[in-house]
């Protein structure tokens, strides 16, 4: 199975259920928009950006990407050692391919509409849906079967309590748990993302902190570490991130990119933390 290659650093932006399909379309165009310098070619063997609409928008989404890449130029957008200029995800799916399971979002109709990425068991869905990590893995193992590489939000509940070394620790504990599982469902060879996204760190103001977020994925990357598996794995940092969070004294050396949320809804909010991934490539 052949699956997209990711470069060294990756912004990924979930819109989850704020914009309209109208808006949503316009938003995808101005990400891509040369006037706005965000989405640059020059850049992809080193970041990668790809947004993650609802599943309505997700076809009409494909068919403006394809027309970008339509404007590139064709020996660039070819060459089978490079990533794509830009990605297209999926908020979920189903584990299965095809069946009666009524309402549900089949992973082989997402790769027919251009999905290469597909993000599992965010922490919304595990509270709101109990949704398990038994069958987050079943849904990891069924994207990588369609060449899609699955993003799985993992992260603790617990917020840090006064002792830092005790805090990293217990986070660590909690996001092995979310981890292995997907490691031991998926095939050997297969990528995958995980965005460390503290649970309690969702929906507020300001993130967690940059000490405890390095620390906490350097524990993660000791659990990834114990499979001994060849497929890349990469750990963004999700949780109300946004701009100003990976320069100078920030996250650039810690994780391999951002899962944005509501601080990329504004075209500017993505273009400064482009503008600050770039300054450390």
């Amino acid at each position: 199975m052949e699956f997209p290659i990711l470069p060294k650093t990756l912004l990924i932006i979930s819109l989850k259920m704020y914009f309209t399909p109208p808006r949503t379309l316009d938003y995808l165009r101005a990400l891509l928009s040369p006037e706005n310098d965000i989405v640059r070619p020059q850049n992809r063997s080193k970041l990668l950006l790809a947004l993650i609409p609802d599943f309505l928008t997700i076809y009409p989404c494909h068919e403006i990407i394809q027309q970008y890449e339509s404007t590139l130029d064709s020996t660039s957008t070819k060459q089978q050692s490079l990533p794509a200029p830009f990605l297209l995800g999926a908020q979920d799916c189903f584990w299965e391919p095809l069946g009666a399971y009524t309402g549900e979002v089949s992973p082989l109709s997402l790769r027919s509409m251009g999905v290469s990425i597909v993000e599992l068991g965010h922490a919304e869905r595990r509270a709101i849906f109990a949704e398990s990590d038994v069958q987050t893995a079943r849904k990891a193992a069924a994207v990588c079967d369609q060449g899609i590489v699955p993003l799985v939000c993992i992260g603790e509940v617990t917020a840090p309590g006064a002792v830092a070394s005790e805090a990293v620790a217990l986070a660590v504990q909690e996001c092995a748990v979310q981890v292995r599982p997907i490691l031991d469902a998926i095939p050997p060879e297969a990528p995958a993302i995980f965005a460390y996204e503290p649970v309690w760190a969702i929906g507020k103001a300001v993130p967690a902190g940059v000490e405890h977020i390095a620390a906490v994925v350097k524990g993660i990357q000791a659990v990834v570490a114990e499979r001994k598996r060849p497929g890349d794995v990469r750990i963004l940092y999700g949780g109300s991130a946004g701009p100003g969070l990976w320069g100078p004294g920030g996250l650039g050396k810690a994780v391999d990119g951002m899962f944005l949320g509501r601080f990329a809804h504004e075209v500017e909010g993505v273009r400064k933390v482009v503008r600050e991934v770039e300054e450390s490539l």
